[in-house]
């Protein structure tokens, strides 16, 4: 097994596009963070709260989240994850960045939908409903100014131009190229039942993709997969998030929008990045947690015990590497089987309790993924009920985890008296 994946694993790790479009998604999360927070404090749900503040600033207070910040910065993701991501590919490509990522907003700007009356864009263009269309533009924008740097397909001045003239001109064709290669994409979707180039990626692309990877059957594959990676010594979560947060994230999108415009209506995903981060990666790969608390107060080994209060305070923040390593969980053949059933279980459980409403689906506010459980379920879910949910799959994965961890306390405590 491991000599057929880790070529795979090294091939996500190393792609420039994956790891390019990693890089990008990581520079939104402040904005991300800020808007979540805020999206929080806005939309508290109780209504005691929401009188009292109303009470205080008027009906301003149900416009400063939604109608200023809002825009602001979550509104805001889908073209700093197009700037972001193009940077990046310019650096690993070593070319100019700067070029390349103006280069990179014209072109999108080319082919962004007006508003209905045709007074400018629309704002929805510029958010994570976008992300997408705004990745696509991007790895499609920096390969052909790429191409031309190193085709030297450019325009080139005197020596005796100072250089940083001269760097701007060899932007100039590759410019042109983008700027009338999008112009015509732009003008053939027009003219399609599309309408824009916004909704044919959505319906041809975004929309399935998401589909697929947030269904049952996709999310069980990545869980699964997440653990074995870790098996072997490998961050399995970059992996599968280099993968997976796009589709997440555009899913993240669509529920926020039904939010936005009723907090009780149905959202149409289930799994999102906030699923992934409060459910599947709940306090580490492999729900560990609750390993962690076994192993400090219901073992007998005094390594056990350890290595538990060493990776107690990082558990809590859902970062599990002490554990992984420590204990260590990584080529461990004892604890491979619950570090993969612990997941499937809980997430299992996770994703039907939504399903059928026992728990409210994400509302689309990002969380922050180092939120401990049960507020980042709270966060997630707009609902007690999502923490209530995280404690109930630590309990679960408790459960699991417990013979396993015996037979090694078992073990351990027997080489501890044998070298006492």
């Amino acid at each position: 097994m491991e000599e057929k994946m880790l070529p795979i694993v090294e091939w996500v790790q190393s792609n420039k596009y994956l790891s390019s479009i990693q890089y990008g998604m990581s520079c939104i999360m402040p904005l991300m963070m800020v808007g979540a927070f805020c999206c929080v404090i806005s939309d508290f749900p109780l209504d005691a709260y929401q009188n009292f503040m109303h009470g205080i600033f008027g009906d301003f207070w149900f416009d400063w989240n939604w109608v200023y910040v809002n825009p602001a910065t979550m509104g805001l993701c889908g073209i700093v994850s197009l700037i972001t991501t193009t940077y990046e590919l310019a650096r690993q490509d070593k070319v100019n960045s700067i070029p390349a990522v103006v280069i990179s907003l014209v072109s999108y700007f080319m082919i962004l939908a007006f508003t209905e009356d045709g007074g400018g864009y629309a704002f929805a263009e510029f958010s994570s409903s976008n992300l997408f269309l705004a990745l696509i533009v991007a790895i499609v924008s920096e390969a052909i100014y790429n191409f031309c740097i190193k085709k030297n397909l450019t325009i080139k001045m005197p020596k005796s131009v100072p250089a940083f003239v001269s760097q701007q001109f060899t932007a100039v064709v590759p410019a042109i190229i983008n700027v009338f290669l999008f112009l015509i994409i732009r003008v053939i979707v027009m003219n399609t039942s599309f309408g824009t180039v916004s909704n044919m990626i959505y319906t041809i692309l975004q929309a399935p993709l998401a589909n697929l990877g947030t269904t049952y059957v996709g999310t069980m594959i990545f869980t699964i997969l997440n653990s074995l990676i870790w098996m072997f010594g490998i961050h399995g979560t970059n992996v599968i998030f280099s993968v997976c947060l796009p589709l997440w994230q555009a899913a993240r999108a669509a529920n926020m929008e039904v939010y936005m415009q009723s907090a009780s209506a149905l959202r149409p995903y289930i799994v999102t990045d906030s699923f992934g981060d409060m459910i599947i990666f709940l306090t580490g790969t492999g729900l560990t947690l609750s390993l962690v608390l076994e192993m400090i107060l219901l073992c007998r080994s005094e390594r056990l015990k350890a290595v538990g209060k060493t990776a107690l305070i990082p558990g809590i923040f859902n970062v599990n590497e002490p554990v992984i390593f420590g204990l260590p969980i990584v080529l461990n053949p004892v604890l491979l089987i619950p570090f993969v059933l612990s997941p499937v279980v809980c997430v299992s459980l996770a994703y039907f309790s939504m399903k059928f409403g026992i728990v409210p689906r994400p509302t689309g506010v990002p969380v922050p993924w180092t939120m401990p459980a049960p507020f980042g379920g709270f966060m997630m879910t707009g609902s007690i009920m999502g923490g209530i949910l995280q404690i109930v799959l630590l309990v679960i994965s408790g459960l699991i985890w417990y013979p396993f961890i015996k037979v090694l306390d078992r073990q351990y405590v027997k080489e501890e008296e044998e070298n006492a």
